[in-house]
């Protein structure tokens, strides 16, 4: 375990009659329109009625991600995400030592593979009993502790207090514990240095963006039975519903099927068509602070990769984890297609338990694309290491207002898309005692 002193920072529906174009994602507009293991608690598939699993032909377009460079110095995608997987998983540990010993640190936890080392912010004196956690063991990633200015009671307050005030429409803590982040709502806006002795700062990454039209490229390309467009039951994560797109199936603490997706994606009892519209069950399940609701619809283990118009790609589901600042993610929606290349920035602060806190944020890197207007609700998600199969992280759930960029996968006029998103985490979905889904299984593929 090392010491040091603190470094500056860190690291619509488809065809049909009723298409609904809805974008909260902020102001917030939302988008409605050797590998280590994932997290235990999965249901397997095999109690649902199978389907069989599309394939691609040898040549066949629009192949899955993740493409193109590999950023932070690695040599391949796969080296990526191992690494990403180790700090992960030694994040995890530290966070449930933490917890069951009944401290209310670590402030901030930064996983970021580019460090090559698990980042953790202290606020005050590491207790004896945590040292050993927080130590380098063989076979673990490199730990180095950081002190954070203020504790995460303080933090809490100070975005309890900013998100109450309307002025805001993201407030998070720094993770290195060094204050609280914001993004100003329009209209009138309080220019506040700090709340309650908390340093106050603008996300220095806010930056409006215009954007442009992209043609339409009309249904699914090859006429497949199903597809990302058009599903049928049981239903793979990442295929087009209503005005959203089919989260991550789960089986409730009942062994009830149901699909999570976003909570503003419909109302309780509510009803909820797919691609083809054709009825998969009513809505229900809302959480409570957090925007996530249930499908009452069977799934499957799988989720649909590539393109917006995919009939082949699709990636078995592994399991579901726990996710820090710093870690790089990819989301599925079904009108975008799935897009990597996006960066965790911020994380809701822990609940007085240790609970996860309900939301992430991240941004592309390069801010040139995003999720966007019926993509609320589709997987955000990173992989294992061989790429092979995803993990499960959380579901979109809106873009910032300041972040527009042109739109990739289906089109229409007026679309918008962001590359500076909020998702809503699957572990405080599971997790959260407060959360209408507590004790849920996702199904594994």
């Amino acid at each position: 375990m090392t010491h040091r002193s603190a470094p500056r920072g860190t690291g619509l529906k488809s065809r049909g009659t009723q298409r609904k174009r809805t974008f909260v994602l902020g102001a917030v507009l939302l988008l409605t329109c050797t590998a280590v293991a994932a997290t235990t608690g999965e249901a397997s598939s095999a109690s649902t009625p199978p389907k069989p699993v599309p394939r691609a032909a040898p040549g066949t377009p629009g192949a899955p991600i993740p493409q193109g460079p590999v950023p932070d110095g690695f040599a391949t995608w796969s080296d990526l995400f191992t690494m990403q997987q180790r700090l992960n998983t030694k994040a995890t540990k530290v966070l449930k030592a933490a917890r069951t010993a009944g401290h209310d640190n670590p402030v901030g936890i930064v996983a970021a593979p580019k460090n090559r080392e698990l980042r953790v912010y202290w606020h005050g004196t590491v207790p004896d009993g945590m040292r050993r956690q927080l130590s380098s063991r063989p076979g673990d990633v490199p730990v180095t502790v950081l002190p954070a200015r203020f504790g995460t009671a303080a933090l809490r307050s100070a975005v309890r207090e900013l998100s109450a005030s309307g002025a805001t429409s993201m407030a998070a803590p720094e993770p290195d514990g060094s204050g609280v982040v914001v993004r100003w709502a329009p209209g009138p806006r309080r220019h506040s240095r700090a709340v309650g002795g908390v340093r106050v700062t603008r996300d220095p990454a806010s930056s409006p963006r215009g954007s442009r039209a992209v043609p339409l490229t009309g249904g699914c390309a090859d006429g497949g039975r199903y597809c990302r467009e058009d599903d049928i039951p049981p239903y793979y994560a990442g295929a087009r519903i209503s005005n959203c797109t089919v989260g991550w199936p789960l089986r409730l603490a009942n062994d009830t099927p149901v699909l999570l997706t976003a909570g503003h994606c419909g109302a309780d009892g509510t009803l909820a068509y797919d691609g083809g519209n054709d009825l998969m069950g009513g809505y229900g399940n809302r959480g409570v602070g957090a925007d996530h609701a249930t499908i009452g619809a069977a799934g499957s283990g799988r989720m649909w990769d590539g393109g917006w118009q995919n009939s082949t790609f699709t990636k078995p589901i592994d399991g579901w984890s726990g996710t820090f600042v710093g870690n790089h993610l990819c989301t599925s929606g079904s009108r975008s297609g799935a897009l990597c290349g996006f960066t965790v920035n911020y994380m809701d602060p822990a609940g007085p338990a240790g609970n996860p806190g309900a939301a992430g944020y991240a941004s592309q890197d390069a801010a040139q694309y995003g999720p966007g207007q019926g993509d609320s609700g589709g997987p955000v998600f990173s992989l294992t290491g061989d790429l092979s199969r995803v993990i499960a992280l959380g579901t979109v759930t809106s873009g910032a207002s300041d972040a527009r960029v042109p739109c990739r996968g289906e089109n229409w006029p007026g679309r918008i898309c962001a590359w500076n998103f909020r998702f809503d985490r699957v572990d405080h979905a599971l997790t959260n005692i407060l959360s209408p889904t507590f004790g849920g299984r996702i199904v594994t593929g």
